[in-house]
């Protein structure tokens, strides 16, 4: 080969691989890491079992009278709203919350009371369903009490019976009316910063994470606040409280460590997504194939080309061995139970992408087809198919180049290079007529003009060897 073209070809891949990592930079954005707030059964129930016991009269009232009421109505030979709702409150004390909502529907029935009365019982039909786990039953009887009574704690109730169908917009209204009638009370402000989360007004999670941290310094509180730092974008302090933790903490290291990287990997931050996510490996159990995944995307997206090389492989490695490549998912052990953090599967085509442009820029062009091959057979990527190109075109292998740069460009991936880089090929194997064909088109569809420049000075090279042959 000759030296000129050589060091053309060296110009070709260094430009190749500057469009080549045009995609890594979306890589994030394709993935979906998420890190989320999950919904919390268990704060709705408590909520409304604590409703029930408030106004439960039979289970408040002494042994004496119970037993008095009951013999009193197991005389009579017709119920009345009085026996059923005693049977409601029976079944209620021995948990039989399904036999409590039959009894007090029919109490509901007899009921001939004052209209704020009969609201409270619709109110206990609410909270009965809620703890049934039925929701959608639970808030009907719910809106039905509170367009009559409203009470600060049945809103709260039904807010979290929103979040828990799905509704955010009704539970962060549900939660700002309730804060607005009990004030700047410290009640039930777990509950209260469950639903902010939940519904994603890390604004206000942050502030009452906060006062209830000056209330009570638990360090797992520590973690939910760091999370909802994560969610606004404010890394320093959400490393500030997560490091607190982890130095305060032996519990769910990998967890948080994963949690800061990926806040660092949302901020742009890659170097220190990178450190966080290989922290997290080392502190992890069960080694999960997302880490590897998110430490070769920070170090290819940092140009850390070794570090790509070196986790895609393990990862590839993996992958050969039959291991299942599913989601990492973890669950934080703090003391609302709701957060966890999910990784979604990993895009193999990415990691054989990555790593194979990595040992590309290291100039182990053999290595890089083969690792590009591997993928290809897999999924049959175009992108893996067009960088195989630019490996074999290195290693002068310029007719399985052309055959790899012609799908490619069938699939319109990358068209200008390919373009370039075929002709190039075709040059070097002698056949003028489509190289000139290439740089022809080339010069008629790019915007590049330095690019266009040098498809016409490769035509007028092509046109003097033409010369120099005949």
């Amino acid at each position: 080969m000759k030296q000129e073209t050589r060091h053309l070809i060296k110009r070709i891949i260094a430009w190749v691989l500057i469009i080549a990592m045009i995609p890594g930079l979306l890589i994030f954005n394709q993935t979906g890491v998420r890190y989320e707030a999950t919904t919390d059964d268990n704060r709705s129930i408590r909520l409304a079992a604590q409703q029930l016991l408030r106004d439960d009269s039979y289970a408040q009232s002494s042994r004496i009278k119970r037993m008095g009421a009951f013999a009193r109505n197991l005389l009579r030979g017709k119920r009345t709203f009085e026996d059923y709702q005693l049977a409601a409150q029976i079944a209620i004390a021995q948990a039989r919350y399904d036999e409590a909502a039959v009894f007090l529907e029919k109490a509901i029935g007899l009921f001939e009371g004052s209209v704020a009365d009969e609201a409270k019982l619709y109110l206990q039909m609410g909270y009965l369903f809620v703890l049934l786990g039925e929701y959608e039953k639970s808030l009907k009887w719910l809106d039905l009490g509170i367009s009559v009574t409203p009470y600060p704690e049945a809103i709260l109730t039904r807010a979290q019976v929103r979040l828990n169908l799905g509704d955010m917009d009704g539970a962060l209204e549900d939660v700002n009316v309730y804060r607005k009638r009990v004030g700047d009370s410290d009640d039930n402000l777990l509950e209260m910063v469950n639903i902010y989360e939940a519904a994603h007004d890390y604004e206000t999670a942050a502030e009452l994470w906060t006062r209830i941290l000056k209330k009570n310094d638990k360090i797992e509180y520590l973690i939910d606040r760091a999370y909802c730092y994560v969610e606004l974008g404010r890394m320093e302090e959400a490393e500030s409280d997560a490091r607190r933790y982890l130095g305060l903490s032996e519990k769910n290291h990998s967890t948080v460590n994963a949690m800061l990287g990926i806040g660092f990997l949302r901020t742009g931050n890659y170097g220190k997504a990178n450190d966080y996510f290989v922290e997290a490996l080392n502190r992890s159990d069960s080694e999960p194939v997302s880490l590897y995944y998110y430490i070769v995307m920070c170090a290819y997206l940092t140009g850390n080309h070794e570090r790509v090389v070196e986790y895609g492989e393990k990862l590839i490695q993996k992958v050969q061995q039959g291991q299942e490549t599913g989601m990492a998912q973890y669950k934080v052990e703090d003391a609302t139970g709701k957060l966890e953090v999910q990784m979604v599967p990993m895009d193999f085509s990415k990691l054989c992408q990555m790593t194979g442009s990595a040992y590309i820029a290291l100039g182990k062009y053999a290595r890089a087809a083969e690792v590009l091959t591997f993928g290809i057979e897999q999924n049959g990527d175009s992108q893996l198919i067009y960088l195989r190109g630019v490996c074999r075109m290195a290693e002068e292998k310029y007719k399985e180049a052309i055959e790899d740069y012609s799908v490619a460009l069938r699939a319109n991936v990358e068209v200008e290079s390919v373009l370039y880089s075929r002709g190039v090929c075709y040059m070097e194997t002698g056949d003028y007529l489509k190289a000139q064909q290439d740089f022809g088109r080339l010069t008629e569809i790019t915007g590049n003009e330095a690019l266009r420049e040098e498809a016409f000075r490769q035509m007028e090279i092509i046109k003097e060897r033409q010369n120099a042959e005949e």
